[in-house]
């Protein structure tokens, strides 16, 4: 008697692999290789309006065409970034929650606050830095009739402790900035905290304070009309338009002559696939004109990295900032 022997068809064997221990790969072997195939969230740790939301919408049309998809922008303010930066922790690890991180949410977090609830490197992986954002020391006239960094220091050491500088809040970039300028020049002046540097510069305007460390986008306008004193910019180089401002460097103070940065991370353990999909899109994206030229007028600066070299940065930031913090005495907030 004859046996018919069914060859097995592609469906049954198809439907065997999928029965098997190793089916549980394949679905995220099948989204990784088809990524993205679905709109993607971009978490903004700030209100609208601000640098990191700036960074974020300067980008997301360019990325968002190198991707074939939607980048949906999602602000989530409050609570100095955690909101925002907890939210994305939490999230799937697969290339659709993003997050814009900054210098204050990723490298200077670990050394003030006393209880963090996340981890900058552990928690994350880098996809790349958008831009870098040089800072600048603006005071008033009346504090440097010269605009000369030496006579805002001499004016300083002569009257120790009474000049104010403001700053966007305790433990702020602008806050820390102005804590390391006095350990380095051996002066001591009076911190005035404000919700946002605005507020700060309205009083550094009408005289209620006498210096702010703001950001080159911020102030530029505000130095271009006269209004106050620039005595030095955080940055490599001096700026096309500023020409006539030093560099901390130029000044003496090559301690403060490191420029904040924006970037963007992914929850830990992203697909290196997709992270190398995330970087490649956005570099692109710093590489188009149009960004180029947006950033350009707004003082920052286009920096694209690799996701290892962005990822090296977070940590020597976050290893520097724990050296100033605790050369300053500076004391850790309880969240």
């Amino acid at each position: 008697m004859n046996t018919l022997i069914k060859k097995p068809s592609i469906r049954s064997a198809l439907l065997l692999v999928l029965s098997s221990p190793l089916a549980t790969s394949f679905p995220v072997l099948a989204q990784t290789d088809s990524y993205p195939d679905r709109p993607i969230t971009l978490v903004v740790p700030m209100a609208p309006g601000g640098p990191a939301d700036t960074a974020a919408r300067t980008v997301q049309v360019e990325m968002s065409k190198k991707l074939g998809q939607t980048i949906v922008i999602e602000n989530r303010a409050g609570a100095a970034g955690s909101i925002a930066v907890t939210k994305v922790r939490r999230a799937a690890p697969d290339g659709y929650t993003l997050l814009i991180a900054n210098a204050s949410t990723h490298a200077i977090a670990p050394s003030i606050y006393e209880k963090l609830t996340y981890d900058p490197v552990g928690d994350f992986a880098p996809i790349g830095r958008i831009v870098v954002s040089p800072g600048i020391l603006i005071t008033s006239h009346k504090m440097a009739p010269d605009c000369k960094m030496q006579t805002f220091v001499d004016n300083l050491k002569n009257a120790p402790g009474k000049v104010a500088f403001g700053s966007a809040g305790t433990g702020t970039l602008s806050h820390l900035t102005g804590m390391r300028f006095q350990a380095a020049t051996g002066t001591q002046m009076l911190h005035v905290p404000y919700k946002g540097l605005a507020p700060a510069i309205n009083d550094l305007y009408s005289g209620q304070i006498d210096a702010v460390f703001d950001s080159v986008s911020s102030a530029l306008s505000h130095v271009k009309d006269g209004k106050f004193c620039a005595l030095a910019v955080q940055s490599e180089a001096r700026l096309n338009d500023l020409p006539d401002v030093p560099t901390y460097t130029e000044a003496g103070l090559p301690d403060l002559n490191n420029p904040t940065w924006y970037g963007v991370v992914s929850p830990a353990n992203t697909p290196p696939s997709v992270v190398t999909t995330l970087n490649a899109a956005l570099n692109a994206a710093l590489n188009d004109s149009n960004v180029k030229k947006t950033f350009e007028r707004l003082g920052v600066f286009p920096a694209a990295t690799t996701p290892q070299a962005y990822g090296e940065q977070i940590k020597q930031d976050i290893s520097a900032w724990r050296e100033t913090t605790e050369r300053i005495g500076f004391e850790k907030i309880k969240q």
